[in-house]
């Protein structure tokens, strides 16, 4: 169906839409998606915000984007600061059979430790920052990539690590397509670095697509091609963690809990019995807290807000350190308190958020959908839930 933009201020003005222009009905979109017509019927109502699962496999079965039916711009807005650095991302990321790299030389050295720091930084949500610092980095790492032998491998992993980091930059400022162009190159790119465990952690990161188009079964399929380039060394171990961890959420919007649980059940006692390091590459995070969020998140990706809140009951999620985590794990929450019937406390979790993560909230299509679904709920909008709305840049 060549549709480009829906009417509609939500996912289900907006999938009711694509559903009739397609000639489908509720029943045929059930029988597509393999939820139900009730859960359908409901999300089209607005009455229950929408699973990342649900909009996947309904874009699936209707031929679109998911961007679509979520309703996202893809282009930021000039001028901006943000818009400067994407630019110049943008034009570094051409640059890689021609690259011009301004002042002396940096060595592998400092190169590798400004890119530690630009981690913390993504950690930390500053991705305005990030975004001005690749640029440069880029356009050095491409003649260093070039050098022969052991020393050109080297240069090829940094390169490897700041090209996800690209791809992760350009994600969080919408651009798809800057996205893509990085995420192809560092799958390119890993199997000339030396080291086998980046061919599984650009693995992970191709699983992101499988993930956003519905295609659950053949991303974990891809995980399970990943861990044949997976050892036994403490790193190695955390990135066992973090295909796991991939593979959990896989799982669980494929519709399977159990063997979501048994993904998370192992990437736990992995941590337990060896203890990997936590962030041993960029991108790789195989912490206490990151097992926390996921096994929390898993539940709510098969609409079972009870065992989501449960779970969530048992721990306690802060970690100053991964604000983007933490505020996730409210995200998440707040869909699982809608599903369990408690919209109070959906808001007190949205609110949470807000405060650890503001930015990532903000702008999470999540969040957008849980906030219509609250106030279609609700007679009468609250004021605590009207000034969230125009935080967040929803309209009630």
């Amino acid at each position: 169906m060549a549709v480009t933009e829906l009417s509609g201020d939500n996912v289900g003005d907006r999938l009711k839409a694509a559903r009739k222009l397609a000639g489908m009905t509720q029943q045929q979109l059930s029988q597509s998606t393999h939820f139900s017509v009730s859960l359908i019927k409901k999300v089209e109502q607005g009455s229950v915000p929408p699973s990342a699962a649900f909009v996947a496999n309904a874009a699936k079965a209707l031929g679109l984007r998911t961007a679509t039916l979520y309703g996202l711009e893809k282009v930021i807005d000039e001028p901006s600061p943000e818009a400067a650095g994407v630019a110049d991302l943008r034009r570094a990321l051409d640059a890689y059979d021609d690259p011009q790299p301004e002042g002396e030389p940096l060595d592998l050295a400092t190169i590798t430790a400004r890119l530690a720091a630009a981690s913390d930084k993504v950690l930390g949500l500053n991705h305005v920052a990030v975004a001005q610092q690749l640029p440069a980095l880029l356009h050095h790492l491409y003649v260093l990539a070039d050098q022969p032998g052991h020393e050109g491998e080297l240069a090829r992993g940094a390169l490897h690590d700041a090209y996800r980091m690209a791809a992760t930059v350009s994600g969080r400022f919408r651009q798809a397509d800057l996205a893509a162009i990085a995420s192809e190159r560092h799958v390119q790119i890993a199997d000339r670095t030396g080291d086998p465990l980046r061919i599984a952690i650009s693995a992970y990161h191709r699983s992101t697509r499988y993930l956003q188009h519905g295609e659950y079964r053949a991303g974990l399929r891809l995980l399970d091609r990943a861990r044949q380039h997976v050892a036994t060394s403490a790193v190695d171990r955390a990135v066992a963690v973090q295909l796991d961890l991939r593979s959990s959420i896989l799982a669980a919007r494929a519709g399977d809990g159990a063997e979501a649980d048994g993904y998370l059940d192992e990437a736990r006692a992995i941590a337990k019995e060896f203890q990997p390091p936590a962030v041993p590459y960029y991108g790789v995070d195989a912490s206490e807290t990151n097992i926390t969020v996921h096994w929390c998140a898993a539940p709510v990706e098969h609409y079972d807000g009870a065992e989501a809140v449960r779970r969530a009951s048992s721990v306690r999620v802060t970690d100053p350190r991964r604000p983007e985590r933490v505020g996730h794990h409210h995200i998440d929450m707040a869909r699982a308190w809608m599903l369990h019937g408690d919209r109070g406390q959906a808001l007190e979790e949205l609110n949470a958020a807000r405060r650890v993560a503001p930015n990532a909230t903000r702008y999470h299509p999540s969040v957008r959908e849980t906030v219509l679904a609250l106030a279609a709920a609700d007679r009468q909008t609250t004021d605590s839930l009207a000034g969230f709305a125009r935080w967040s840049g929803v309209q009630l």
